[in-house]
Order: C-alpha cells, then sequence, then structure tokens
C-alpha cells in the first residue's frame, strides 16, 4: 500500500508543474517582446529629514596626574682608579717657518746720491733677541754748499726671562749739512759752511712680567746721550724714568717719574768755554675710572725746574673724559691738559740742523683744553676729529741770520695763543690697501713777536699703500704745507737787531715709491722724491731740492 501511494503522488506533482509553466508561458505573451508601455509619469518622493533637536555635547576628557615617589638607597660605592700611561701623539716632522728678519738694501740716485742699509737679527728665540743696523745716505745737491751726509749704526739686545725683560740699546748717528742758503747774491756765505753733528745715544730698561692682570706692572730706564758740534758746543744729558701701574684694581692708578740732569758746553768766539747745568724732577700721577661706555682720568703733571738762576716749581693739572654715543662705533672726549718741555741743542737741531744760535730755554704750556671725537666708520675705516686751545710760554720759531745765512733760534717769550683743528681718516684693507689722511689747521696769536715764524697754519698729508699680487707694492705719500711767514735778522753796529718778515708760499711735495718683490729674497725698488719739481723753501733762503730719484735693490736672507 506504501508503495503503490508514492508513485501516484509523484504523478500529481509533476502534472501540477506542467499546468503552471503553461500558464507562465501565456502571461509572457502579454509583455510584447520584452517592451513596456508607461502609462504615467514616475515622480519619486523623498520624505522630509527628521532633525534631532540636541546640540553635541562631547565629554571632556579627564587627566589624572600621576604621582611617582622614589627611594635612593644609602648605599655608597667607592672605586680604586686605575692610571696608566697613553702614547703622546705625534705632530709629524713639521717645523716653524724660518723668518728672514735681515736684509741688505743699496742703491743710487741722482744729486750723485747713494743709498745703502745692512739689517742684522736673531729673528725668534724664546731666551734673547739682538738687533744691528748701519744706514748711509749721503747727496750733492746743485745749490751752493747744499751737500749733505746721514749715517747710522744702531744696535740692541733684550733678554727674557720668567719675571721680565731686560733690554739695552744704543747707537751712533752722524749729520753733515752745509749753511748754502743767502739773502742774495751779493752776501757771502759763511767761511766754513759744513755743520758736522755726532750723537752718541745709549738706554738700558727693565720691564716686569705680571702674572696676573691685578698684579703691579713696572718699567725702569737709564739713558744717557752726548750730542756735539765740531768745535761748537757739547751736550750731555742723563736721565732715569720710572713707570708704575696697577689698572685692574679697585682704583687704577699710574705714576711716572723722571729725574734728568742736562748739562752743556757752549765755546764763545774768543775760544772761552760757557758752561749751563739744569737738573729736572718730574712726578706725574693719575688715576682712572672705567665703566661700559665712559672712562674718566685725572691727576697732574709736576716738574721742579732748577738752574743757576735758581729754582722753580711748575704745577699743570690734567683730566680727561670719553663717552660712548655709540659703543665701539662712535666715542666723543674732552680734556685739559699742560706741561713743560726743556729746549735742548739735540731737540732743536732735530727740529732745523742749521741753527748756529740756541738760547736755552724752556717751552710751557700753560694749559691746553681739547676736545672731539673718534670711532669707526666701518670694519676698515676709522676716523679722529680733535680742536684744541692753548696757552704757551717760549714758543720756539726760526729765522734766517743775514750775515752769515744761518738759522737763529726765537722765541716768544709772552703768552703764544694757539687754535689747532685737526682731522684724519684711516683706511685698510688686510694687506691690499691703506689709505690714511691727515690735516692740521694751526692759528697763532703772538705777543712778543710779530708771527710765529717758519710754522706752517695749514699741514695735509695723504699716504696711499696697495698690494698687486705680493708682486708690486706702491706706496705714494703726498705732504702739502700753507702759506707761511718768516723772517730774516739783520744785526746792527749797537748790537741791535731788526726783523724782516718774509712770505712763504705754500707747496706741495709728491712722493712715490714702487717695490718689486722678483722672489721672496730679492726685490727692486725706485723712489721718487718731490716729483713736482718744486724747489720750495723750507725756512728763508733755503730752497729744498728738485725730483729726486733713487733706485736700487733688497736682498733678505
Amino acid at each position: 500500500m506504501k508503495t503503490i501511494t508514492f508513485p501516484f503522488l509523484l504523478l500529481g506533482l509533476t502534472t501540477l508543474l506542467i499546468t503552471i509553466s503553461a500558464r507562465a508561458q501565456e502571461n509572457d505573451s502579454l509583455i510584447k517582446d520584452n517592451q513596456i508601455d508607461v502609462i504615467k509619469n514616475f515622480k519619486p518622493v523623498l520624505s522630509d529629514a527628521i532633525k534631532i533637536p540636541v546640540n553635541p555635547n562631547p565629554e571632556a576628557p579627564t587627566y589624572v596626574k600621576p604621582v611617582f615617589t622614589y627611594q635612593i638607597p644609602t648605599q655608597t660605592h667607592t672605586v680604586q682608579p686605575t692610571l696608566y700611561t697613553i702614547k703622546p701623539l705625534s705632530l709629524g716632522t713639521m717645523l716653524l717657518p724660518k723668518l728672514k728678519g735681515n736684509y741688505v738694501k743699496a742703491g743710487f740716485g741722482n744729486y750723485f746720491m747713494p743709498v745703502g742699509e745692512v739689517y742684522l737679527n736673531t729673528v725668534r728665540n724664546k731666551d734673547y733677541q739682538a738687533g744691528f743696523f748701519v744706514k748711509h745716505l749721503s747727496g750733492n745737491g746743485d745749490q751752493n754748499y747744499n751737500n749733505f751726509s746721514n749715517n747710522t749704526i744702531h744696535g740692541y739686545v733684550n733678554k727674557f726671562n720668567a719675571k721680565g725683560t731686560l733690554g739695552t740699546e744704543w747707537y751712533y748717528h752722524r749729520n753733515v749739512v752745509n749753511l748754502y742758503g743767502s739773502p742774495n747774491d751779493n752776501i757771502t756765505l759763511a767761511a766754513d759752511p759744513k755743520l758736522a753733528y755726532h750723537l752718541i745715544d745709549g738706554k738700558t730698561n727693565f720691564q716686569n712680567h705680571a702674572k696676573d692682570s691685578k698684579d703691579l706692572a713696572y718699567k725702569i730706564e737709564a739713558n744717557y746721550y752726548h750730542f756735539s758740534r765740531d768745535n761748537a758746543f757739547k751736550e750731555n744729558d742723563f736721565q732715569a724714568k720710572a713707570r708704575i701701574a696697577q689698572l685692574n684694581a679697585n682704583i687704577p692708578f699710574e705714576l711716572q717719574t723722571n729725574f734728568r740732569l742736562n748739562n752743556n758746553s757752549l765755546t764763545q768766539l774768543d775760544g772761552s768755554i760757557n758752561n749751563y747745568q739744569r737738573i729736572f724732577f718730574d712726578l706725574n700721577p693719575q688715576l682712572f675710572m672705567i665703566g661700559p661706555d665712559f672712562y674718566l682720568q685725572g691727576g697732574f703733571n709736576s716738574t721742579i725746574s732748577s738752574d743757576s738762576a735758581g729754582g722753580k716749581f711748575h704745577f699743570f693739572p690734567k683730566a680727561e673724559g670719553g663717552y660712548a654715543i655709540i659703543p665701539k662705533k662712535l666715542i666723543v672726549f674732552a680734556g685739559l691738559t699742560g706741561g713743560l718741555a726743556p729746549n735742548t741743542f739735540r731737540n732743536t737741531i732735530g727740529l732745523n740742523p742749521f741753527v748756529t744760535e740756541i738760547p736755552l730755554r724752556n717751552t710751557i704750556h700753560k694749559i691746553e683744553i681739547y676736545g672731539g671725537a673718534k670711532g669707526e666708520i666701518g670694519p676698515q675705516t676709522s676716523f679722529f676729529l680733535t680742536s684744541s686751545s692753548t696757552s704757551i710760554e717760549n714758543l720756539v720759531t726760526f729765522a734766517t741770520l743775514s750775515k752769515n745765512a744761518a738759522q737763529v733760534l726765537l722765541f716768544d717769550e709772552g703768552n703764544t695763543k694757539r687754535t689747532s683743528l685737526a682731522v684724519g681718516i684711516q683706511h685698510q684693507l688686510a694687506d691690499k690697501f691703506r689709505l690714511g689722511l691727515h690735516t692740521q689747521f694751526h692759528s697763532y696769536s703772538t705777543s712778543k713777536i710779530a708771527k710765529a715764524f717758519s710754522l706752517p697754519q695749514l699741514e695735509s698729508k695723504i699716504n696711499i699703500g696697495y698690494n698687486i699680487g705680493e708682486k708690486f707694492l706702491i706706496q705714494l705719500d703726498l705732504f702739502y704745507w700753507g702759506e707761511r711767514s718768516g723772517a730774516i735778522l739783520t744785526e746792527n753796529q749797537d748790537l741791535s737787531r731788526n726783523i724782516e718778515v718774509k712770505k712763504l708760499d705754500p707747496f706741495v711735495d709728491l712722493n712715490l715709491g714702487i717695490d718689486y718683490r722678483y722672489s721672496k729674497n730679492f726685490s727692486a725698488f725706485i723712489q721718487c722724491n718731490n716729483m713736482a719739481n718744486g724747489r720750495y723753501n723750507r725756512f728763508v733762503n733755503y730752497p729744498v731740492y728738485g725730483i729726486n730719484i733713487i733706485g736700487g735693490f733688497t736682498f733678505t736672507f
């Protein structure tokens, strides 16, 4: 029974499926080949968005600061160091470069002008330093008697040790000039126009080496010179100097002292000798106050002078202060000072070698008030500007003596008022280029003489140096002096003197030097002096040489 029923049931289901499939085929015929006719447009409608009426409010995070606790054990550890020797680092066989401090220079120029120099130096030594120098320069001018000759021998030795430096130097100098100046051709020059000067100068000094900036620094000196002119005068001068300073202290100070003994022997026309001795003692202390943008210093200069006329005490206050308007760029300063300057045969001949009459008086700068500014325009350019007003007793001037064309020293024995203005600029670009400009203007108001004879009112100088490829070194120097007043002094029969004022024209003196370095040891040079060939008068009726050209070579070793 069960077997018969299952086949009939299977047959019935099959028949039903066939019937349904036939009906489906009948309905598909209404689709008309898979095409649909749209009877009404389809308009989709979206429902309105539902807004949530609640603002977001996130939860604020919370931070919990952790708390840490540490416990350091109270135990101590000791370690025994291990010492061992390491091998030093080798620097190789490189030695210090050899310095060439010795040279020989020789040349010749017009006016039959030979020049020669020899310089020897120890160059580098930690224990001592020594040097020796010899120079000769002479010339025969084209004017009567205007020949000259200069000879110098100089030597020095310095000994270094832990405590300080002991040094000594000396030199011998012989200078010969001739009295070639004359007011006119009708006046006969001196019978013996040659003036030969001899100078022997020796100096010894010791300077300590301060181990700390707060230590006391000092320097002591002993100087002696003998200066003479053949059969005319002799001068012996001895000085003992000391300088003590301590700049890094609660009260920085400096003290300078000097004891000087000056003795002169003057030969008169009758052959007698007149001796004149002077003694000077200087005491010049000063204190300092230095701040970050200012400085102050003050003290005094004092001198006790004594001669056959008696003794006298001179006191001159001095002070100076400065303020940095722009640090390291612009500093303004002002101050006052004064001092006594003894006139000697040596310093007078240094100013004018044609002087034959030298009355020995002391020039006194009673008071000098000055002020100005200094600073930097750029990294390589600096400048200064100063002005001053000075009251001077016994101002030194020069006049020409008509009887033998010699020069004579004239003092303004009253008080001379001098007003000065000076400006300078310095520019330097490493070792390649250097430019310097310095100009001074002076105005004199004399009291006992008519003018400040032979002293310029305006003087300027320009120095230019240029290095071309380490081969050519060019040096250009230009000097300008403005108009000056000279004087001719005439002696009358009653021994009175008349002074005739003469005008001295301005002049420009241009000098050019070229040094060609052929090698490290050998170079050639040419020097052109007074290139404008101006025969200007340095003193009345004393014209200088014209254009002067000197050429030669230099050998270093």
